[in-house]
């Protein structure tokens, strides 16, 4: 070649070289196996997906604690998303159900993710690959779906926007409902700790344990981990806070719109409700139960669980065990006992108004709705009539979602936050606002804020510039919080601690401001119930 042609040719030659460098597929090894994972659409954006934490819960492995994973040399490709844990396919339904009320229903992505009980693994994504000298602060996200629909991949998670942010990404799949939350004597027998149930509970934990062993390996800081969910991945969040199994293994907590501090499940009751379920299926207590129901199809399983729901003889979640969960969790709270570290912590501003097959049967009258209220909330019943008052039959649905909204969520979340605060941690109390234009039905509906926290907001929903800026602002907030354990930062409106005395939150909606005395009234005869519960 002659030399002034490879002058020319030399910027174009580095540029294309660089260029590939760019790009080229990011590989790791995590728990000594080999992966490749994809590198993202900027530059130093990595994604690793499908990564498996724990061992195929299958077969013997049924109903018993994750185990960890055989080794293997072999490399793995990290580029396409585990299967979702097997589960009754209702989610779609869920967000047509939301996207109808703004004449966008058809519009709902129907892609469903394969379900496997080969479902626990996990997807990372961090925007700072090529500086993993850098250790940055690591969320780790616990979906939610009442434990027993969802998966960490659902395109709402993705994380490529929160990692830009700062931090790096964790969405994990844990087993659900009857597969991950199924009490039975036999079960509770068979557990060298003579527990069962929390199955579910456990594979989360195994997820943290992983994150522990492995996440310094992509630039995260394994002494900065937050764990941080919605629903009934909130109430997960805090049960593993009252858990002393995941002690150490997190230094963060955020809570979004669901607790535990209601009547926890004592291990009794879901073993009654794990007998139900066996009978369902044609298996009595007999010397191979356990056989017998680890031979059963999954969906046999699911289907099963969801008969029993529907009939009031059932419910997934966290089960007061006496090993994963020692106590009820709202026990632990009052006391302080639970693990101490910052939380932040909050609900939306009309929960219920999605959730409505949870509020009671009742008739839509007046009558019988005073008449559940004074019948389910005893002493209180009367102040709550005031300030949730339906003026005619036609308003007794609002009023229930008002009343349950309040009840269920935001009351039992301002709860936790002072037991947080007494307990010496900072405690940080929201109330996400924002109603969408024309969706003044809905409000401030059951899982509205997850958009804004991911930065993912849904194409199907309608969104202005209220809405990018409100995205910013608590997108940084959660980063804030990830990082120091404290979500004020500079450019953004103080944050203020909540405690008993101030009473303070921060409302996240058309304004972002801190507030004092939200729902007090209300709020104070909820407490008193909840902690006559807890003695």
């Amino acid at each position: 070649m002659p030399p002034c042609l490879a002058i020319i040719l030399a910027p174009l030659v580095f540029a294309v070289h660089t260029a590939l460098a760019q790009v080229a597929a990011p590989q790791v090894q995590l728990d000594g196996a080999h992966y490749t994972g994809i590198a993202g659409p900027r530059q130093g954006e990595a994604v690793f997906k499908g990564v498996p934490f724990a061992a195929p819960p299958v077969g013997v492995l049924r109903w018993r604690p994750p185990e960890p994973l055989s080794p293997s040399g072999t490399p793995r490709a990290a580029t396409v998303v585990g299967p979702s844990c097997p589960q009754a396919p209702v989610l779609i339904s869920f967000r047509r159900g939301i996207a109808a009320a703004f004449g966008t229903a058809d519009k709902v992505d129907t892609t469903v993710v394969p379900t496997s009980e080969d479902c626990l693994s996990l997807n990372i994504w961090t925007a700072h690959w090529n500086d993993r000298r850098t250790l940055r602060p690591v969320m780790v996200w616990f979906h939610g779906g009442s434990n027993m629909f969802g998966e960490g991949s659902s395109a709402e998670y993705d994380g490529a926007a929160l990692a830009r942010r700062g931090v790096v990404l964790v969405t994990i799949n844990y087993r659900l409902g009857a597969l991950g939350f199924l009490s039975h004597p036999a079960l509770t027998a068979e557990s060298p700790d003579k527990a069962s149930g929390n199955y579910g509970l456990l594979d989360q934990v195994a997820a943290l344990q992983w994150v522990k062993r492995n996440i310094r390996a992509v630039g995260g800081d394994p002494g900065r981990v937050t764990i941080f969910g919605e629903s009934a991945g909130s109430i997960d969040v805090l049960a593993l806070m009252a858990s002393p199994l995941s002690t150490g293994l997190f230094h963060r907590a955020i809570a979004e719109s669901g607790t535990p501090m209601g009547a926890s499940q004592s291990l009794v009751q879901a073993e009654a409700a794990g007998v139900a379920l066996a009978r369902s299926l044609g298996i009595d207590s007999t010397a191979d139960v356990l056989a017998s129901l680890r031979r059963a199809s999954a969906q046999d399983i699911i289907a099963a669980a969801g008969r029993l729901v529907l009939a009031g003889q059932y419910t997934p979640g966290p089960i007061v065990d006496g090993w994963v969960l020692p106590e009820r969790p709202g026990k632990v709270f009052d006391d302080g006992r639970q693990n101490a570290v910052p939380l932040l912590i909050g609900s939306n501003g009309l929960e219920m108004s999605t959730l409505r097959t949870y509020l009671p049967r009742i008739p839509r009258t007046t009558d019988a709705y005073a008449q559940w209220v004074r019948a389910t909330l005893g002493m209180a019943a009367p102040r709550l009539l005031a300030l949730y008052p339906p003026a005619t039959d036609a308003g007794v649905d609002d009023a229930l979602v008002r009343l349950t909204t309040d009840l269920f969520i935001t009351c039992p979340s301002r709860y936790v936050a002072r037991a947080v605060a007494r307990a010496g941690q900072p405690a940080y109390l929201y109330l996400f606002t924002r109603v969408l234009p024309g969706g003044a039905k809905l409000g401030a509906y059951h899982s509205a804020e997850i958009g804004y926290v991911f930065g993912n907001r849904t194409s199907w929903l309608p969104n202005d510039a209220v809405d990018d800026s409100l995205a910013a602002t608590i997108g940084d907030y959660w980063v804030r919080f990830a990082t120091t354990g404290n979500p004020n930062m500079a450019g953004r409106p103080e944050w203020p601690t909540h405690d008993v005395v101030s009473d303070r939150s921060m409302e996240l909606g058309d304004r972002v401001a801190s507030q004092s005395g939200v729902r007090r009234e209300a709020c104070d005869l909820v407490a008193l119930g909840l902690r006559m519960q807890h003695r």
